[in-house]
């Protein structure tokens, strides 16, 4: 059974998921989650976040129900060396799910400053919208060539 993917970072971006996944999701195909014990802060010298083991806290993102086993291989490509496919639990309004999540490849402090897809959006993904779409694109037709949709 493939489980749910939880999406903490840009990943719940729209735009940018839709131009790695090369298709928006359709109606229904995620649902806002949390991961009790979890914070996303700001993964070390980059612009988007790791998921850290934080007691007490309680990282927001999404729970992606909505993805063919093509695009995992592609999200995994595309989240590279830097992370790791790891089941947590995650959460829906009060039901529990357990669901895959990027988790950093490297040990990093839970002490990290709070990461804000907000600030990330704000500051950040004008200039990086286009370069990550055509990093996806180029994942994308690598994948499609050795594995049909």
């Amino acid at each position: 059974m493939t489980l749910p993917l939880f999406v903490y970072g840009t990943l719940r971006d729209p735009d940018l998921l839709a131009a790695v996944l090369g298709r928006p999701l359709r109606a229904g195909g995620q649902h806002v989650a949390r991961a009790p014990g979890f914070r996303a802060i700001h993964y070390p010298n980059r612009i988007y976040p790791a998921l850290v083991r934080a007691p007490g806290a309680a990282a927001q993102g999404l729970l992606l129900i909505d993805l063919t086993s093509f695009e995992r291989d592609l999200l995994d490509a595309f989240e590279g060396e830097e992370y790791r496919r790891t089941p947590l639990a995650a959460l829906v309004e009060e039901d529990l799910f357990e669901a895959d999540a990027y988790l950093p490849a490297i040990a990093v402090a839970n002490t990290g400053a709070e990461w804000s897809l907000s600030h990330w959006q704000a500051e950040h993904k004008a200039r990086v919208l286009g370069a990550e779409a055509a990093s996806a694109a180029e994942i994308r037709s690598k994948l499609i060539a050795v594995r049909p949709n």
